[in-house]
């Protein structure tokens, strides 16, 4: 172990310094995501919004997609043991977390976090709020583990590290009420500074709707700027008052605190793109932003030129009488003129074709930077063929699948730090769960996770979270997967499920596709008898059986198509002076999808 003396004025002092120099050397970072932030809220969200008008945001839309694909709800808990005697509690250890889970609404959390990590870097705090305080808000009930949001203005890394394994430190800036720092602190009340008597250096995330430039905040109560710093090598967390000098950051060491929660610490971090030697990664917005403002330069420059578009009439000298004619005349009139000569109509401004091409083109390349943006946001078909479509699909998930492979190991981390403090946590909180009868979906008891229910070991259980949980399934793709389970798996194992006692409720089944697909009338249209759905019908009764001969005609027609992308390639042609062919052209008029 290091030597530190978290006494010492000296070695309090050295790493003050440390820490000063390493979120002076984040400026940077700090800089660039605020920048980014800007441009993805656009003009119309604050004052202290983006400099300018964003009429395509293609951050926001590409932002939008990712996250769907990556975190679009709350994750579900599978927790198993392989020791038989352990699995009746293991089954109500999966139920409290995942009832955790629901408490302190880990989705919203991951949401930010996978944010963060698109912008620059996610961080996530994951603790045990063992005061009476709860700090941070109603989620932070004592005696319950909570996961916060780490936001980048307020993280500090060892930036001298090359690598996450050798930071010496770690912390975050947190903020809470004058009041829950004098209950957290109570020897300590004369020490605390409300924050808004404190200097701020540079700009924040917040600022962006509370506006920069403020003179004195105006808090209904203050708060107090403190300081959390986990120092890996010491297995120590110091909680410190924090200074007005950013150099220098640590006021005074209010706390010292022996970690003896998961090995790794209370952060954990989510990047998607390591630098080797490097603890900073680089985010997917960073690859964007480039074209996104290139693109809305353009745009803006394009609008400008149709703002000075305009058509006039110029007149020869001595050819008022005609110019008068010209006037009066309505659209469709025959009007004698002396001269035709006198009159000219001059059309002068007017968008430039050639830009005009070119931001169409840098919208395509921001799709192809993104990882094909329409295929997987489903913006409209790639190809002209369903086959081909699916093909593109599965390729432009490749990069979707590795990102989701990140989150998901991340998010699994995550989870086993907050199943690590539900099982230790030495006072934890009643947490009475349901349970479903096997056989009996429909009855659900009461279940009680208690301090004296746990049995064995955290290290003799398995955690993990279901791949698909945090994706987001609509009622259509569920239609689909219906269809497909109908087709492709019971009807060719109906016979084998009849002598096993195995029956489909038709009811049910009705009432599901009613539901999913949004048609109550047809609860109405269908009426059900007194039969058991229990009962075991015929085979017949189920789907119709295919006659042991039967005759197909097969009959491929082929149908002109159209994709967004085609009409784009064929658009830039000709706006770039070229001659698309006759069928190019027509393929401009056709529908797509």
């Amino acid at each position: 172990m290091a030597k530190f003396n978290p006494k010492s004025k000296d070695d309090i002092a050295q790493l003050s310094k440390s820490v000063g120099y390493s979120k002076e050397r984040g400026k940077r970072f700090r800089e660039n995501r605020l920048e980014i932030l800007k441009e993805l809220v656009g003009r119309h969200y604050s004052d202290n919004g983006a400099d300018d008008k964003v009429p395509i945001n293609l951050l926001e839309l590409a932002m939008n997609i990712y996250l769907q694909r990556l975190v679009a709800k709350n994750p579900a808990v599978s927790i198993t043991s392989d020791y038989p005697q352990l699995k009746e509690i293991a089954t109500r250890f999966e139920l409290g977390g995942n009832h955790l889970i629901e408490e302190i609404k880990l989705g919203r959390t991951l949401e930010m976090v996978v944010t963060g990590a698109m912008l620059s870097k996610g961080i996530i705090k994951i603790g045990l709020n063992r005061s009476n305080v709860e700090v941070g808000g109603i989620l932070h009930d004592t005696g319950q583990p909570f996961a916060d949001n780490v936001s980048l203005d307020d993280w500090v890394e060892d930036m001298t590290a090359d690598t996450d394994e050798n930071s010496q430190y770690e912390g975050n800036y947190y903020y809470p009420t004058i009041d829950e720092a004098e209950e957290m602190f109570p020897d300590k009340k004369d020490k605390l500074i409300p924050q808004d008597e404190l200097a701020h250096a540079e700009d924040r995330d917040h600022d962006i709707s509370e506006g920069a430039g403020r003179k004195q905040k105006e808090e209904f109560r203050p708060t107090v700027k403190l300081l959390d710093l986990f120092l890996k090598k010491q297995n120590l967390v110091l909680r410190c008052l924090a200074s007005d000098d950013d150099n220098d950051p640590i006021e005074e060491v209010l706390k010292v605190i022996e970690w003896s929660g998961p090995e790794n610490g209370p952060y954990r971090k989510l990047g998607f793109s390591k630098i080797e030697n490097n603890t900073m990664p680089v985010a997917p917005a960073m690859h964007w932003m480039d074209i996104h403002d290139l693109t809305n330069r353009l745009f803006r420059k394009l609008g400008r030129q149709a703002d000075r578009e305009k058509t006039i009439v110029g007149v020869r000298p001595g050819g008022d009488r005609d110019a008068n004619r010209t006037i009066d005349a309505n659209d469709g009139d025959m009007i004698k003129l002396d001269d035709p000569r006198n009159v000219a109509e001059l059309h002068t401004g007017g968008i430039q074709q050639p830009t005009l091409a070119f931001v169409m083109f840098l919208k395509d390349i921001f799709s192809y930077m993104a990882g094909n943006l329409d295929m997987l946001g489903g913006l409209g078909p790639q190809s002209e063929t369903l086959g081909q479509d699916q093909l593109l699909s599965a390729s432009a998930s490749m990069r979707i699948q590795k990102m989701q492979k990140e989150v998901t190991e991340f998010t699994q981390d995550v989870l086993k730090d907050l199943m690590f403090y539900l099982w230790y946590d030495p006072n934890p909180k009643q947490r009475p769960v349901l349970k479903k009868a096997p056989g009996y979906e429909s009855i659900a008891i009461t279940v009680p996770f208690n301090p004296e229910d746990r049995e064995g070991d955290y290290l003799q259980y398995n955690i993990r979270i279901e791949p698909y949980s945090m994706q987001h399934h609509s009622p259509e793709s569920k239609m689909q997967g219906i269809r497909t389970i109908l087709l492709e798996i019971i009807q060719p194992l109906l016979p084998m499920m009849q002598q096993q006692g195995i029956t489909l409720n038709i009811e049910k089944l009705f009432k599901t596709i009613s539901k999913l697909s949004n048609i109550v009338e047809l609860n109405d249209i269908i009426e059900y008898t007194s039969i058991s759905p229990n009962e075991p019908i015929g085979q017949s009764d189920y789907l119709p059986q295919q006659a042991p001969v039967t005759r197909r005609t097969y009959e491929r027609i082929n149908r002109p198509g159209a994709t967004n992308s085609g009409k784009s390639q064929i658009l830039q042609q000709a706006l770039l002076g070229g001659k698309p062919q006759q069928s190019e052209m027509a393929a401009l008029t056709r529908p797509t999808g």
